[in-house]
């Protein structure tokens, strides 16, 4: 069987793949925001005659301070070692029950009726494993699913948040696998984003947990 924890792993990190190389850029609200000068976060370079507006997000905070990927991340993790232990074990039940039916055929210690319960009783385990195996993939889409819903939120989020602050990119940096080589702290909006972002989710749970069931 896959290894489930490879799998999960390396959906998540799919996510923050997508997020390393994401960038909104967005239409100032009127010509007179083109010049204006960041205020406490961001930075503006020349171009062509206007200043362009950058920041950026850290993608390792983003992944470990917000809620929902935490969330995510803690539910995949949970189901995963669920089905891992599960398929373990009923495949060393299937594996012991087989070698004891072959001994008893090599031996010829076994009825022809005993045979052929005993063959239909490892084909319904091995059909357990192949459900399980089903409930693999299913899990792991599943996590691309939730992968692609988070990453909307993200992107939602930011370019709400940009419609007050008005910066033409928001770039996603990372330590790791970014194309950012470099970034100024005084250009981090991170703080603010993950906060946001933390509210929304909040308060989203509380309003799920408020409707009637």
């Amino acid at each position: 069987m896959k290894n489930f924890s490879t799998a999960i792993n390396l959906i998540l990190l799919m996510l923050i793949g997508v997020l390393f190389f994401l960038y909104f850029s967005l239409k100032k609200s009127s010509s007179s925001s083109d010049n204006q000068m960041p205020d406490a976060k961001g930075m503006s370079i020349m171009n062509k005659g206007k200043a362009v507006r950058i920041a950026h997000v850290n993608v390792d905070s983003l992944n470990v301070k917000y809620q929902c990927m935490v969330d995510t991340k803690r539910d995949m993790e949970s189901r995963e070692n669920s089905i891992q232990m599960e398929f373990a074990n009923k495949n060393k039940v299937l594996q012991d029950e087989y070698l004891a039916y072959q001994q008893k055929v090599q031996s010829n210690n076994i009825s022809q009726v005993d045979a052929e319960k005993a063959q239909k009783d490892l084909q319904e385990k091995k059909d357990e494993l192949d459900n399980l195996q089903r409930k693999h993939d299913d899990l792991l889409k599943e996590a691309q699913d939730r992968e692609n819903v988070i990453l909307a939120i993200v992107q939602k989020y930011v370019a709400n948040y940009n419609k007050k602050t008005h910066f033409d990119y928001i770039l996603a940096y990372a330590k790791t696998g970014s194309n950012i080589l470099f970034a100024n702290d005084s250009l981090d909006i991170t703080k603010e984003v993950v906060a946001g972002l933390n509210k929304e989710y909040t308060d989203s749970l509380q309003r799920m947990s408020a409707k009637p069931h």
